[in-house]
């Protein structure tokens, strides 16, 4: 890769942390004023057709058989139920919180990829690893105790975030597991589309009052406007172009910048809480989240280095 391509890489990787931080921001302006399904469905809607029309201009075919149920599985799990819920959570806890028990999303992937894709070893790496990230959680947390008097639905709003990012993990190994035969951003617009048509077809069953706090302003629709341009087109694009150009151990980088944008977006704007406790919490989730990778990743190349042996003694035998 030349000097010119690595200093763009670096650039998108910039980009994606800093936009796909802010997210949270702009997702907890929108939730003022409309449910947060609601919210879901027309940003995932509205990105997903967007992107599936224009790669259809640009020549990309559409998944069939197989990988087309695969691409719309996947969609219903990422987004479809971990991005609409955790919109959803956002109605009831502050953008912050919710970004960093969004960084423990990994630490699910690992017990999920232990069950559904290969067995992990659990060396002591690894347990302090999700330890520590749940010892971050719980301090970033105990900054939040008297929201349960203050808000009735902080509790509710606990549940919802915990149970997007089951989904999102859920997904996330379904991906890696599968890899539907499709081009990356064919397959991102019908997970997207997918997922907003699902989330759209819940909010069916609500009536419009409880979907529209009243009539929608231009704030809303600004938050739209953003998560749809800079939170699904531009950083979703500027992540595939990580993901190409960037060894995985830097294209990660990303995962770990997200929550600490989020966290000082949200005080910045909405003077969300940001004590020592915050800060404190957030490192520690980081970095339990960065020793499970680095577990992950070492269990993975074992595995590669030991296909590549049976490989070459089946060369040899033959």
């Amino acid at each position: 890769m030349t000097k010119a391509d690595s200093r763009k890489a670096f650039i998108a990787l910039a980009l994606v942390s800093f936009f796909w931080g802010t997210t949270y921001l702009a997702t907890r302006i929108g939730v003022e004023e409309a449910h947060g399904l609601f919210l879901s469905s027309v940003r995932q809607c509205i990105a997903g057709s967007s992107l599936i029309a224009f790669m259809w201009i640009r020549g990309a075919r559409f998944p069939r058989g197989k990988a087309l149920l695969q691409t719309i599985i996947i969609g219903l799990m990422l987004l479809g139920a971990g991005n609409a819920l955790m919109t959803w959570a956002l109605q009831y806890v502050e953008s912050g919180f919710a970004s960093v028990v969004s960084a423990s999303g990994p630490i699910f992937i690992a017990i999920f990829s232990h069950f559904m894709i290969r067995p992990l070893p659990w060396s002591p790496k690894l347990i302090g690893g999700m330890a520590l990230g749940l010892v971050g959680i719980l301090g970033v947390f105990s900054n939040y105790l008297d929201s349960f008097e203050q808000s009735p639905n902080f509790a509710l709003g606990l549940l919802i975030m915990f149970g997007a990012t089951l989904f999102w993990s859920l997904g996330s190994v379904l991906a890696a597991k599968w890899k539907p035969d499709t081009s990356l951003l064919m397959g991102a617009g019908l997970q997207m589309f997918s997922g907003g048509l699902f989330t759209a077809l819940i909010c069916s069953f609500f009536s419009w009052d409880q979907l529209v706090f009243g009539q929608l302003s231009m704030q809303f629709w600004g938050s739209i406007l953003y998560l749809v341009v800079f939170g699904s087109f531009v950083a979703y694009s500027a992540y595939i172009y990580v993901v190409e150009h960037l060894p995985p151990t830097q294209a990660a980088l990303s995962a770990y910048i997200n929550p600490i944008v989020a966290v000082i977006a949200g005080a910045l704007v909405l003077g969300e809480r940001l004590t020592w406790l915050t800060w404190l919490g957030m490192f520690l989730t980081i970095i339990g989240v960065y020793l499970v990778n680095q577990c992950f990743k070492t269990a993975n190349q074992k595995m590669l280095e030991a296909d590549e042996e049976l490989l070459q003694l089946d060369k040899e035998v033959v």
